[in-house]
């Protein structure tokens, strides 16, 4: 994230780089476990899912970490306006980094299950939908590191695309027009469901950004009053 400058607090700066750096590593990580899902969806690759797991309770331990540290910066520094937006934001984001371990987490829990049973993970479906929630994902992590409100607001926007396509992929795996259409797997439907989590996330990320830059809450439709 850009540099605070010098604060007159040099513990206060000191604090908020380490927040900052916790959370981008936090991010860091969740960009590389979807792509390691990519190759578990269209490769079947059981140890890729492995690994994500393996990986659950260290992230969850680095958000755990990240909530901490707001909430010391708030008891110690007391801060106020755009200082205390900053550290809102940076506590509402590690919130929702826990949340994103935990679907893409169950994505890989829900893949291997499927691989373990000979289910179609139905790549052909998936990884369209993946692929759209990775890079929205992405880019609110971007803007979240260069607080671009601007791009920030047009993630919210590609937000309804990734809906429109949830829907038209629950719809795609049922169609009778389908060659081949596999037998109700639950698991897929589980997967989906994540991917679409992981829309919502980045979605609500880049909301946290406009908030940070501008006081203004955007979390629910239209833009509200500054707060």
């Amino acid at each position: 994230m850009t540099s605070p400058g010098n604060h007159i607090l040099p513990h206060y700066d000191a604090a908020l780089d380490t927040i900052r750096t916790r959370v981008n590593h936090i991010c860091g990580m969740l960009l590389k476990h979807m792509t390691v899902l990519e190759r578990v969806i269209s490769g079947l690759d059981r140890d890729g899912a492995n690994s994500i797991i393996a990986d659950e309770d260290p992230l969850n331990e680095e958000t755990r970490q990240v909530l901490s540290l707001c909430a010391s910066a708030l008891t110690h520094f007391h801060p106020l306006g755009s200082d205390l937006r900053l550290v809102i934001a940076l506590s509402r984001c590690g919130d929702k980094l826990h949340e994103c371990t935990e679907e893409i987490t169950g994505i890989a829990k829900h893949a291997k299950a499927s691989i373990r049973h000979g289910e179609s993970l139905c790549p052909d479906i998936v990884l369209p939908l993946l692929d759209m929630a990775v890079s929205e994902f992405r880019d609110a992590a971007r803007c979240l590191e260069t607080q671009d409100a601007d791009a920030a607001r047009e993630i919210r926007l590609r937000d309804k695309k990734l809906d429109k396509a949830h829907r038209k992929a629950l719809a795609l795996l049922v169609s009778p027009e389908r060659e081949s259409p596999p037998s109700l797997n639950v698991n897929l439907l589980f997967i989906i469901r994540s991917i679409e989590r992981i829309g919502d996330i980045a979605k609500t990320i880049a909301a946290t950004v406009v908030f940070l830059k501008e006081a203004t809450d955007i979390r629910h439709g239209r833009d509200k009053q500054p707060l």
